[in-house]
């Protein structure tokens, strides 16, 4: 930043927010609470540890000190927010990728400036639209319907409480993505749902492509998105989708989508459940796929990108 206003160098920043100790609240506390579980707690006890964590009563402490659901904590804590609120001062424009993100920004920041733009992100309808299930079948042997969660296995992305929800359930499960980072939040995973669960750690994009095809439906029940580009990858391979109640992702997927919330099973359970049987014939699916195809592709979001650079070019000019 201070090298590009030396130089004269207009800057346009975007910023990717989400309430980061909001999310650290929720992945961490999810975490511990069926951590505590596997490891034997009494289930009184973890039955009254979610309660805690789907009313948003649950503390969580950290080395750094304790953070509640609202994200207070200590004041650097887990970011110096002051240092990034000095930073986007200096902006010359602000490009976040839904007006959610915009507004997380203004409420969390205090950004308050007039030169922004949004620019949602997109998918590539040649890799992503109608793919052939049969080629994930064949190298995975998977044949039967699954619930599937692509992405980095991690606990903001929230797995276990998705292998938690599904728990009592016959259906199976795929998570697709690297888990060499936390191994031993994968180990909790393969604990809750043990032989139902398949961990793959990575997919070219034409079988990740297929994958999402052969599924059931996808799962993105994370604590820490402000898109979720996977879920519109699984839009448009026409597989009924289930978001999360507490990032950004309800500007994209709006009413085309089943909903839970993160921090509570039995509404991640109904919603899953409800995506499932409703099917890729659903109207939903259906609404969604039209709709990636429609607004959220790269053309739309380089136009809006294009749009703000050269407002604020003209603005320097």
């Amino acid at each position: 930043m201070t090298t590009c206003k030396q130089s004269g160098v207009p800057v346009v920043v975007s910023p990717i927010w989400i309430s980061l100790a909001r999310a650290l609240w929720g992945s961490r506390g999810t975490m511990s609470v069926l951590q505590q579980a596997v490891d034997g707690a009494s289930p009184a006890a973890v039955d009254s540890l979610l309660d805690k964590l789907r009313s948003r009563d649950l503390v969580v402490r950290l080395p750094k000190g304790p953070v509640n659901a609202e994200g207070h904590g200590p004041e650097s804590w887990p970011v110096n927010r002051s240092l990034i609120k000095d930073l986007l001062q200096q902006v010359d424009g602000l490009l976040p990728n839904s007006w959610l993100e915009l507004q997380a920004v203004r409420n969390d920041l205090q950004w308050h400036g007039e030169s922004f733009d949004v620019a949602h992100y997109g998918v590539d309808p040649g890799l992503f639209l109608d793919p052939d299930p049969e080629p994930f079948r064949r190298a995975t042997g998977i044949q039967g319907p699954f619930v599937l969660q692509a992405g980095r296995i991690e606990p903001a992305k929230n797995q276990a409480m998705l292998c938690w929800a599904l728990r009592d359930t016959n259906l199976p499960i795929v998570l697709i993505g690297g888990s060499s980072h936390w191994p031993a939040y994968a180990d909790l995973c393969r604990s809750i749902s043990g032989d139902r669960l398949r961990i793959i750690d990575h997919l070219p994009q034409p079988l990740l492509a297929s994958a999402y095809a052969a599924a059931a439906v996808h799962v993105l029940p994370s604590w820490m998105e402000t898109c979720g580009l996977v879920s519109l990858e699984a839009a448009l391979a026409g597989t009924p989708l289930v978001g999360s109640t507490f990032g950004h992702e309800l500007e994209y997927l709006e009413g085309d989508a089943w909903y839970g919330d993160p921090g509570d099973p039995a509404s991640l359970l109904k919603a899953v459940v409800s995506a499932w049987q409703a099917g890729r014939q659903h109207p939903r699916p259906i609404a969604m796929k039209r709709k990636v195809l429609e607004r959220f592709n790269w053309e739309r979001t380089v136009d809006a990108t294009e749009k703000l650079y050269q407002r604020v070019l003209k603005t320097r000019a």
